[in-house]
């Protein structure tokens, strides 16, 4: 797993978005979904797992309502 700064991840997002022309949307709803399959893997049945999820305003809070979706 590769670690990042903040900076570092705007660039990567603001690169995303303006030169390979993935929509803000998109990013968060493949970075959710990506966190519920690792979630998935670690736990063997979530039906059975009660999982708290905090999300705030930014976008890391738009990945935490998309992993909650799922």
């Amino acid at each position: 797993m590769k670690v990042v700064t903040n900076q570092q991840m705007r660039e990567i997002d603001r690169k995303a978005i303006e030169e390979n022309k993935i929509s803000g949307l998109a990013l968060m709803e493949n970075a959710g979904l990506r966190i519920f399959q690792s979630l998935k893997n670690i736990y063997t049945d979530l039906r059975l797992k009660k999982i708290l999820i905090f999300s705030g305003s930014g976008n890391n809070g738009g990945d935490g309502f998309v992993v909650a979706r799922h």
